[in-house]
């Protein structure tokens, strides 16, 4: 019906070239390809050609996006491992000291704080003396980076180094500070610093819009190698970075976050951390009877309160970084001494943690994966309230407090660590905000579970049986609650799945997470974004909610239409008028008062340079200089100084080689009658040449006064 191709139009393709070859009297003959000559030459000459080879075996058989995801993926799980060993052995040994100088409680304090702050210090000054761009989260950079726009030194070596070495350090600290913001700008630096690498091997690496696709690819990676969880890395990673996401870049974020995330936990089996391949911290709740559907209010509490509490972290966490901003006495005070601020921010905490002190009050000797694990565990710490009637057992003895219950520990922990991490993530070092939030949400979840098992012991009735409520299930619903909340991203739900391994809470999970984001999208932006407003990063944030009658604002609504502008008529006075009578950085050019043809701009600084120069002294004594040797004699007037555009540069100018444009505006001088034009062959001299004002580069084009 509709028509068809006789022929396929490759095979149509093969056959013409064969048919052109024979008119052409060409025979074909097998013949080594030209790009093998270089190196049929030399003693190595068949280890290169066969290298070559191979290398192009590899890349034809396997693909080019096959090879690249394994490298970055291998290469991510190497890093990732490596940096969790190091914070582990920095946190044992901070445990060392502190037990190995129990018999004296001042050095005890001494060591808990001295340890971090220098951990701390060193992180904050490596990374300021070797590369700044390190510092923070990395992951407004990307969102910056992935919408098109180039940021200098974000994704270079030595922007890597800094970046791994300040983070492991910073971590090590056992301050409340998260690795996932950061993870992902170190595997978008890694996957460019690879595509540079083979590059060497191939230019289809050099390509600008695949390396996107695979910075695209590399921020799943970098989740996913984190928390050793690839589906919800690939979906946090498509809703934190991209407002549009290529469909052909999902089977990417899958491939090389998934194996990435394998063999991140196969080196913990080779280290002989983990029996097997298990969920970080795999939960135990029970599967036949989850929850009671009585038990959803409670959930959709826990989501409604994160949503509030997540818009609060990120206000919190804007005004404390414009209040040092905005206080030029302590700002400029902080300048000068760039690590007192960290090393002080580090000093408070660690002495509000310190255990003998008003740490015991919050579980201050937990870290952070043993607090995540205390917190996810299903049993109930307390029953009516009383801390007395569980026996608490190895990690799980930090919550116990002879003179208070678990209630009064979990508010106090909330409270702290809330303000703590809010105040943390503002040193100037490798961190993310993630991970603290997870554990806060995992701790009012907690306080929630707690409670409801205060309040129901012997759990709910349904149809005569009777099931115990589980405090670590709502931990797990607060966590996923409250860090989505904050990050304004919904996959955390699928993050906390693979965290724990069970998916048998999915149901509350979901409700809470989407109630947390409508709450926390209606207050304020996510984390990511705010930073972005704080750094002023080249990006446009999406509108967020009771602001959509402002698409349909226009240009022509909010533009400035009464703006001062240089014509090609004006003269030194007009000038003179146009820079007191504007405060503006840039003055525009038009052609005409009538027509307003915008021609170009100016800086205002440039044009009061020129200005300058051309009216200094020195030219002054020039132009008398020539006045008294010139012949003619004849004088200009001011009334018949205009001026207008040519493209041919004036004969009395020296020539300069045009290497940028081929059309050189020259702004030159038109006499107003026959008798002031200047005779043929002299000079074109000009008054105030707006050549020399509009020029990039006037100091080569010297125009005289006259």
């Amino acid at each position: 019906m509709y028509g068809r191709y006789t022929q396929d139009l490759g095979t149509f393709a093969k056959d013409e070239a064969a048919r052109l070859r024979l008119q052409e009297g060409d025979t074909p003959r097998p013949r080594r390809p030209s790009e093998l000559l270089e190196y049929t030459q030399g003693r190595c000459a068949p280890c290169r050609v066969c290298a070559l080879q191979c290398q192009r075996f590899l890349i034809s058989k396997v693909g080019e996006d096959w090879v690249f995801l394994i490298l970055l993926g291998l290469v991510m799980a190497l890093v990732s491992w490596a940096m969790d060993f190091a914070i582990a052995t920095c946190l044992q040994a901070q445990k060392w000291m502190y037990g190995g100088l129990d018999t004296n409680v001042l050095l005890q304090y001494m060591a808990w704080v001295t340890y971090p702050t220098v951990l701390i210090t060193f992180s904050a000054g490596f990374t300021q003396i070797l590369a700044p761009q390190a510092v923070g989260s990395g992951i407004p950079e990307m969102k910056t980076i992935l919408r098109g726009v180039v940021l200098k030194e974000y994704l270079t070596l030595k922007t890597f180094v800094a970046k791994v070495i300040g983070l492991t350090c910073a971590l090590g600290s056992g301050m409340p500070l998260g690795k996932e913001g950061p993870f992902v700008h170190i595997a978008s630096m890694c996957a460019a610093l690879l595509s540079r690498f083979l590059s060497l091997f191939g230019g289809f690496y050099e390509n600008e819009a695949r390396n996107i696709e695979m910075l695209a690819a590399a921020c799943a990676v970098g989740v996913g190698c984190c928390f050793a969880a690839p589906i919800g890395g690939v979906l946090f990673s498509i809703e934190v970075t991209s407002t549009f996401f290529a469909v052909r870049n999902y089977w990417r974020g899958f491939f090389a976050a998934t194996f990435s995330a394998f063999i991140f936990r196969v080196l913990a089996v080779w280290n002989k951390d983990e029996e097997t391949i298990t969920a970080l911290f795999k939960t135990r709740f029970r599967l036949d009877f989850p929850f009671d559907l009585q038990e959803l209010p409670a959930f959709a509490v826990i989501g409604i309160a994160s949503g509030f509490g997540g818009a609060l972290f990120v206000y919190l966490n804007r005004k404390i970084v414009q209040f040092m901003r905005r206080q030029k006495t302590i700002n400029r005070f902080l300048m000068k001494k760039r690590l007192l601020f960290p090393a002080l921010v580090t000093l408070i905490i660690s002495t509000l943690t310190f255990p003998p002190g008003f740490g015991q009050f919050m579980a201050g000797q937990l870290t952070q994966k043993d607090t995540l694990v205390t917190l996810f565990d299903n049993q109930t710490w307390a029953k009516q309230g009383i801390s007395d009637e569980f026996e608490y057992l190895g990690i799980l003895e930090a919550w116990r407090h002879p003179r208070s219950n678990v209630f009064v520990t979990l508010v106090v922990f909330i409270l702290m660590k809330f303000w703590m991490s809010a105040l943390a993530t503002t040193i100037p070092v490798p961190c993310g905000a993630f991970m603290p939030v997870f554990i806060i949400g995992a701790a009012f979840g907690r306080l929630v579970g707690e409670s409801m098992a205060a309040w129901f012991p012997d759990g709910i009735h349904t149809d005569s049986n009777i099931y115990r409520i589980v405090p670590g299930g709502y931990a797990v619903v607060g966590a996923a609650a409250l860090s989505g909340a904050v990050t304004h991203t919904v996959s955390t739900a699928v993050i906390v799945f693979e965290l724990t391994g069970q998916i048998s809470h999915i149901l509350p999970v979901m409700i809470a997470v989407i109630l947390a984001n409508a709450v926390a999208q209606s207050l304020q932006p996510s984390l990511y974004d705010s930073i972005i407003r704080i750094k002023k990063l080249p990006y446009l944030p999406e509108l967020g909610w009771g602001h959509h009658e402002k698409y349909n604002v226009r240009v022509e609504d909010i533009m400035v239409r009464d703006i001062r502008y240089v014509t090609l008529n004006c003269k030194y006075r007009d000038l003179q008028q146009v820079l007191h009578s504007t405060k503006m950085k840039n003055l525009p050019l038009v052609e005409s008062a009538d027509s307003m043809i915008l021609l170009g701009s100016i800086e205002r600084t440039q044009v009061g340079a020129l200005l300058s120069n051309q009216l200094s002294s020195q030219r002054r004594l020039l132009t008398l200089r020539q006045k008294a040797l010139s012949e003619d004699g004849h004088r200009l007037s001011d009334s018949s100084i205009r001026f207008q555009i040519s493209t041919e540069t004036s004969s009395g100018t020296p020539a300069r080689p045009a290497l940028r444009k081929p059309l050189k505006p020259a702004l030159k001088r038109v006499p107003s009658s026959p008798a002031d034009s200047p005779p043929a062959g002299s000079a074109d001299h000009t008054g105030i040449a707006l050549k020399s004002l509009f020029c990039a580069n006037a100091a080569t084009e010297p125009t005289e006064v006259r």
